[in-house]
């Protein structure tokens, strides 16, 4: 075990240099600097759009040159003992058992492959093949003839413990359905089915829902690993699998080279679906993937180098496609990033998260991604269309993303969200950046208008503003809201339209027209009120301030904020803006003045005993 563990490290540091030496790795900056050479946002129309554009087309070319390659040889399961069935089957004994004996025999037939010079294919042929996790090796191409279902046992003592990344924390865990370890050359093709046979009733996802049984949840588990993962615990000593409950992913190539995952459909995951992880030269082309159970993410690279994803088809639980680099101090110590990765022409029929997602376990870094050419269905009801996340426990920097040519017809939230607040917010542990964002040709709808939502949210830290971020001749339609920005150093347009309305083209200037208040909550003690801003809070252009006056129509004068009684409360989510006032004087009126770039914007007046009042 202690010997696995010294070849992990070793094989990151690899992947590290060999990134930096890759014509298009590591220092590649696409954003202006200024005279200072400090980082200066740019615009749309630039250079930097153009050579990113130009690196995808290099990353689409190199990736394509180093898909794996086979020889002639074959073999098929049945001839090292391996049994078909023609129909499913019902009773769980004698699936375990059949699952048993196929999976001695597809190892046979993987081992007897990867011996053959120049390596060759292993064929699952039409029918219903029961198998415990499969294990590839070295030069195999695992191939679905027509027909064929693998159908992974509910047995769980047939999914032994492998060195794996859970949710972005490396442990010992249940092994995916598909694993490969260290390998080269390796690929999972074909028109057939893999089926895990998870189901919320009785198979891995009742562990994450406490409804089901209550006594078997992930919960302690997954605190448990954070707490290891943040305390820098030996990985040697992460070890959960059998008597614990965290949910192995479905698919997983784990520090692989050139790895093909081509034409298959995925379906009944207990967790993610796809995650190559710390890989090189990961090609996904034409695959489907289809389920619908908790964090059924469709296909996460995590930690890679030289990805292309290609015309797949997601039928998700989740996110469909989403960037991944691990989380928190186990992200950050290990510090490999995921880059240059392409995904396009895909398409989105369902997906509960966003069609394209950075995040949020991103604490390795994200770099040069590009979603091109991406379109999702009418009946899809995503979150957001396009979502960048992280916050203050994930630290990392994402940089050098780009969208182009998206189109998705059923937003239910925002249109984009990119956000520094996600989860559990700025707990100033560690300072994320996020900058040079580059969104182009993209026609997206709300279909949720009346919830006040804005169709574009950019949150950043005073600390740490989103820097440098770009909308050319995209089309917004359906939410009335247009933006909420707080803390944004460099928002360009040009050539963009919210419900067929020209915006002004060039750099965002903040305005208080763009100030609304969202919703408001008036007690004895408190004034709360969550809004959207057009502002930029830095304390230079924005300035919240709240006054108290005698009667609504007397004179109002600042609030003090003492350091022995906090009166003012400021909090910045997910979702925008709220600021409260707290111990208020229940015979006092208030209101909030807002001042943004020397002009005011004043709220209504608010008396505990009778509300708002003008």
């Amino acid at each position: 075990m202690r010997q696995k563990t010294i070849r992990h490290i070793s094989f990151l540091a690899a992947m590290l240099l060999l990134s930096c030496t890759v014509l298009f790795g590591c220092g590649k900056e696409t954003g202006k600097t200024d005279k200072d050479g400090g980082e200066k946002g740019g615009n749309t129309d630039t250079e930097a759009s153009g050579e990113g554009w130009a690196l995808a087309d290099s990353i689409v070319e190199e990736v394509a040159a180093k898909m794996p390659e086979f020889s002639d040889y074959e073999v098929k399961i049945e001839d090292f003992g391996a049994e078909i069935k023609t129909e499913k089957i019902t009773d769980k004994t004698e699936e375990a058992t059949l699952a048993k004996k196929n999976g001695e025999a597809i190892a046979k037939a993987i081992a007897d492959v990867t011996a053959h010079e120049g390596g060759g294919t292993v064929l699952i042929p039409e029918g219903y093949t029961y198998t415990g996790a499969i294990h590839l090796d070295n030069n195999v191409n695992l191939h679905l003839e027509d027909g064929a279902n693998v159908m992974f046992t509910t047995d769980y003592s047939q999914y032994p413990n492998v060195l794996t990344r859970w949710e972005g924390v490396v442990c010992y865990n249940y092994s995916p359905m598909i694993y490969a370890y260290q390998k080269e050359n390796v690929a999972i093709t074909g028109k057939g089915v893999l089926d895990g046979q998870a189901t919320v009733e009785q198979y891995w996802l009742p562990w994450k829902n406490k409804k089901v049984l209550p006594d078997e949840t992930q919960d302690d588990d997954q605190k448990a690993l954070r707490k290891m993962g943040e305390d820098g615990t030996d990985v040697e000593e992460r070890v959960f699998g059998s008597g614990h409950y965290l949910r192995p992913t479905f698919l997983q190539t784990y520090e692989c080279k050139n790895v093909l995952i081509e034409d298959v459909k995925i379906i009944n995951s207990p967790f993610w679906m796809v995650q190559p992880t710390f890989c090189e030269y990961v090609t996904v082309r034409g695959i489907t993937v289809e389920s619908h159970g908790y964090n059924n993410d469709g296909v996460n690279p995590d930690s890679c180098n030289m990805v292309v994803i290609d015309g797949c088809t997601f039928n998700t639980g989740d996110d469909c496609i989403a960037i991944k680099s691990g989380r928190d101090n186990d992200g950050r110590t290990i510090g490999k990033p995921c880059e240059n990765v392409v995904a396009m022409n895909n398409t989105f029929n369902t997906g509960k998260g966003a069609c394209g997602t950075i995040g949020s376990e991103m604490s390795g870094g994200v770099k040069n991604i590009f979603f091109k050419d991406n379109v999702s269905e009418e009946t899809v009801e995503h979150l957001q269309a396009i979502s960048i996340k992280t916050n203050g426990d994930r630290g990392g920097t994402i940089e050098n993303i780009y969208f182009k040519g998206i189109k998705s017809a059923n937003v239910e939230d925002r249109a984009v969200l990119i956000t520094m607040h996600y989860e559990e917010g700025d707990t100033e542990k560690t300072t994320p950046e996020i900058k040079n964002i580059y969104i182009e040709d993209c026609d997206i709808t709300c279909m949720n208008p009346d919830s006040q939502q804005d169709t574009i949210a950019i949150f950043g830290y005073g600390r740490s503003p989103v820097k440098n971020v770009n909308f050319k001749n995209c089309s917004f339609t359906g939410a009335d809201l247009k933006l909420n920005l707080l803390n944004i150093d460099g928002l360009y347009f040009e050539g963009c339209t919210f419900n067929g309305e020209a915006y002004p083209d060039g750099e965002y200037v903040p305005s208080p027209d763009n100030f609304t208040i969202l919703e408001e909550k008036a007690s004895a003690q408190q004034i709360s009120l969550d809004y959207s801003s057009g502002a930029i809070e830095d304390g230079e252009h924005t300035v919240f301030q709240w006054e108290v006056a005698d009667s609504a129509d007397g004179t109002f004068e600042p609030v003090a904020d003492t350091e022995d009684k906090e009166t003012v409360s400021h909090n910045l989510g997910v979702s925008g803006g709220n600021i409260r006032i707290n111990n208020i004087d229940a015979a006092k009126y208030y209101r909030l003045k807002v001042t943004i770039d020397g002009k005011d914007w004043t709220s209504d007046v608010y008396h505990p005993a009778e509300g708002a009042s003008s």
